[in-house]
């Protein structure tokens, strides 16, 4: 394989170039796509991991892009873009955008046609706030217009009214712990707004991308339809859902595994893996977004004051190849394609996701064999702990290359903040 100027320029056999790497006895995959963090700011918060550490991250991973959610500002979409631009500018690793749609106005729903001409070819709607239920024709007519403009529709789906009256009965009996947190966001609604939004992306004709599915029941919706063939769906999980149950809401540190929505049963667990192996689940995303452990047990055991979410960015690679490909859930070239071709398909990031000839030379040199244990102080995240700490892992990226260049070698970050490139997101109609 040869790359030239940045891009791959011949796979195979190949002229001799002026620097050369031995990859032998490592496997070669195309650097990874993760299409859901939070490393962008808003005007009132700034996260743990911004572009700068959660980048450095992401490229001690293997991960070479990520996709941030941004939020409009002032009723501006492109507001919110520029400022996940101005944030980005000290990226390790390249970018691009979701933009959080939090009032769907007119004005709003006019910027989509010029925002996806200049690459921004994405939008976030929460179904689990209030908002989406008192304005729910205005959402849905956001996805007409995102469906017009190529615009991917990104769906977080949990039933409001559900989380809202399950919240209130076990605040009324007294049950605030972190042990009640499921059944505060039941599985029931996280059915109920999949079913809808399988609904609303069959009547207005978006592409609807499903983030962090977290249950076999919920996947279960999906699969049901994708095969009625009348909307077009993808399905994305997170790692935690492939590695952890409920139990740990038990302990009395359980708020550290707080996210939205919860872990859930073991036979879940099952399902997830069995929905990412037989294609139900298109991707696997982190949902990055850690606080520090002071932060999440700062409120005691109030399930609902915890901020949720946890890292994962340094981790999403080789757990999904230790857990995964070496205990053969899923095939090498599975992996491949829910971590990185089928995230970049979705988002419209055509130099992404493959080793091929014109492609960005993004490239993780991975050793099937290096073994590791995941401690937080060996991270690079700004987190102060680890939701996988003390986990035995087999697999560890040796070398990712970023366009060409190195960006980590044998557990340093080489890439220098800022290092990243905006990545278009072309629309797909």
């Amino acid at each position: 394989m040869r790359i030239d100027g940045g891009r791959i320029t011949h796979v195979g056999r190949a002229p001799q170039a002026d620097r050369t790497i031995d990859a032998t006895g490592l496997l070669v995959l195309p650097g990874v796509v993760d299409l859901h963090t939070h490393l962008a700011s808003t005007p009132t918060f700034t996260p743990l991991d911004d572009f700068a550490s959660g980048s450095r991250a992401a490229i001690a991973g293997g991960v070479t892009t990520v996709l941030s959610m941004v939020y409009q500002e002032e009723g501006s979409l492109r507001r919110g873009i520029e400022r996940g631009l101005r944030d980005a500018e000290r990226s390790a690793c390249d970018f691009a955008f979701h933009v959080v749609v939090i009032d769907p106005s007119a004005d709003a729903l006019a910027e989509l046609p010029a925002l996806a001409a200049a690459g921004h070819a994405g939008v976030k709607v929460f179904m689990v706030t209030k908002r989406f239920v008192e304005r729910k024709d205005d959402y849905l007519a956001l996805y007409r217009a995102a469906a017009t403009a190529g615009v991917l529709v990104a769906v977080h789906a949990e039933d409001h009214l559900l989380i809202e009256r399950s919240t209130a009965a076990l605040h009324l009996a007294g049950k605030t712990g972190v042990s009640h947190f499921p059944a505060s966001r039941p599985v029931e609604a996280e059915v109920l707004a999949v079913r809808a939004a399988i609904d609303n992306a069959a009547a207005t004709g978006a592409r609807t991308y499903l983030v962090h599915l977290s249950s076999g029941a919920a996947l279960e919706e999906l699969r049901r339809g994708k095969a009625r063939r009348t909307a077009r769906l993808f399905g994305e999980t997170r790692p935690l859902y492939l590695y952890l149950t409920r139990e740990r809401f038990e302990r009395l540190d359980g708020a550290l595994w707080v996210g939205q929505p919860p872990l859930r049963e073991q036979a879940d667990v099952y399902a997830v893996w069995r929905a990412l192996a037989d294609g139900t689940c298109d991707t696997v995303g982190t949902d990055h977004y850690p606080h520090r452990r002071d932060a999440k047990l700062a409120y005691g055991l109030a399930f609902d004051k915890v901020p949720p979410g946890v890292a994962n960015l340094e981790t999403l690679l080789p757990m999904l190849y230790s857990e995964g490909v070496r205990k053969e859930r899923l095939s090498i070239e599975r992996l491949v394609d829910v971590l990185a071709t089928t995230p970049a398909r979705i988002a419209g990031l055509e130099r992404k996701g493959e080793i091929a000839v014109g492609k960005d030379g993004d490239l993780v040199l991975l050793d099937p064999m290096e073994r590791r244990t995941i401690h937080a102080r060996d991270m690079h995240s700004a987190c102060d702990y680890d939701p996988y700490e003390g986990w035995e892992v087999t697999g560890w990226p040796r070398t990712v290359i970023l366009r060409g260049e190195i960006a980590y070698d044998r557990h340093e970050v080489r890439g220098q903040d800022g290092t990243g490139r905006f990545v278009p997101r072309v629309p797909v109609a």
